[in-house]
């Protein structure tokens, strides 16, 4: 593995991402993108104007096998930490955004200059000036193997506040974090999905496919898990690495282009908790011949006709038990509903043979009259995973590109 320096100012590196296009953002093991605040924004660029530290920016160094016309090879750079830093001022440059109110002035040369309230366009030139000619730190990684580039992002981002499931991505190799980004970026969790902006910066919905991989896993290839915590998708993330056949990505494809096509639009009850229920059910209701209409219709019945389901649904709800209570009271209403024999073992999504707990069922065995499902305790159902997550976040006058939900004094 080399490592170089590099020299090179915010015009040169937005030339090379707008022009020469040998700068890129897509990395496979790159996160996606955290939304900074307005006011986030512009505290790193009166960073930058007021000479405050910027944290440093990694990229990979690799061939672009081709050459200028001059016959001198080109190199491309993929950045590996620092994207939201870069993206936030190539945006700011082409006018996508103003400064937030807040912002401080800056003093330049012993010069004071307003920054608050203004566009880049609106900026005095030489403070246009300033922040073109600006130099990042920038350390360049070359001849670096798949595990090289995923020990450099872990150790990068180690002693951070990353959340779990970001630190998940190096740990399953960049082939499966291809595969995740694929699916991810598809029109069934973009668009389908019920996500807030604040799960989106966690990336819980990555973390969601994961438990639903794991869960398949479980079904499927017996893997024996304790819970479906950020700590257990983890550990299924390092597990695996180099060990995720093409058998297994057909079936979870084939399944998310299912209920891509069971669903037009977004779907509220297409939440965290609900996610990995439904694309198990799915993979049941494609087994039994179910149409996407059909499935979408007995889905949206279910949350209105079972009142079951949200006892499993409380704090706690990332334990063994509470998942397989869902899963369970889900398989019972789905059989009844299609008029179905009772999943055998092998079949069952549970990984459960037909023992529905009695506290499941009423007494006749019959379908509960339709009662609302209260879904108040939702948001606050994965106690477990966001515990801890927030206790190492540090005040700074911008956030780091590594930083899972930085806090900004307002009155600093």
């Amino acid at each position: 593995m080399i490592k170089t320096t590099l020299n090179w100012t915010v015009k040169n590196l937005k030339h090379m991402y707008d022009a020469k296009e040998t700068l890129s953002f897509d990395h496979p093991i790159q996160r996606q993108s955290a939304q900074w605040s307005n006011l986030q924004q512009s505290l790193l660029i009166h960073s930058i104007l007021a000479n405050f530290p910027v944290p440093a920016i990694y990229v990979q160094k690799s061939d672009a096998e081709e050459a200028d016309d001059k016959g001198k090879t080109l190199y491309k750079y993929s950045v590996l930490d620092g994207k939201q830093r870069m993206t936030t001022i190539f945006s700011f440059i082409n006018g996508e955004y103003a400064l937030n109110e807040e912002t401080p002035d800056a003093e330049i040369e012993g010069e004071n200059y307003s920054l608050a309230g203004k566009t880049f366009g609106e900026l005095d030139v030489d403070v246009q000036q300033e922040l073109l000619r600006f130099k990042f730190q920038m350390f360049a990684f070359e001849d670096c193997t798949d595990d090289m580039i995923e020990e450099i992002f872990f150790r990068l981002n180690n002693s951070t506040p990353l959340t779990k499931p970001q630190k998940s991505k190096p740990l399953m190799g960049v082939e499966n974090a291809k595969f995740i980004d694929s699916i991810l970026t598809g029109s069934f969790f973009s668009e389908k999905c019920n996500f807030s902006k604040l799960q989106l910066r966690k990336s819980d919905d990555m973390c969601t496919l994961l438990q639903s991989m794991m869960l398949l896993d479980h079904k499927y290839q017996g893997y024996e898990y304790a819970s479906i915590s950020a700590d257990e998708v983890m550990k299924y993330s390092a597990i695996i690495k180099r060990n995720y056949s093409e058998e297994q990505k057909e079936l979870l494809v084939g399944i998310i282009e299912y209920l891509d096509n069971v669903f037009d639009t977004k779907e509220k009850m297409l939440r965290k908790i609900n996610i990995p229920m439904a694309i198990l059910m799915a993979d049941l209701a494609m087994k039994e011949g179910i149409c996407e209409s059909d499935f979408h219709d007995w889905f949206l019945y279910f949350f209105v006709s079972n009142k079951e389901y949200s006892q499993y649904c409380s704090s706690g709800s990332v334990k063994k038990e509470k998942v397989l209570g869902r899963l369970t009271i889900m398989e019972n209403h789905f059989s009844k509903h299609f008029k179905l024999d009772a999943p055998s073992k092998s079949e069952s999504s549970s990984g459960l043979e037909a023992e529905i707990p009695e506290e499941i069922q009423n007494e006749s065995g019959e379908q509960p009259d339709i009662v609302p499902v209260s879904n108040e305790n939702e948001d606050n159902s994965e106690t477990e995973e966001v515990s801890g997550q927030e206790e190492n976040i540090q005040t700074l006058d911008f956030p780091m590109d590594n930083e899972a939900e930085p806090l900004i004094e307002q009155d600093a």
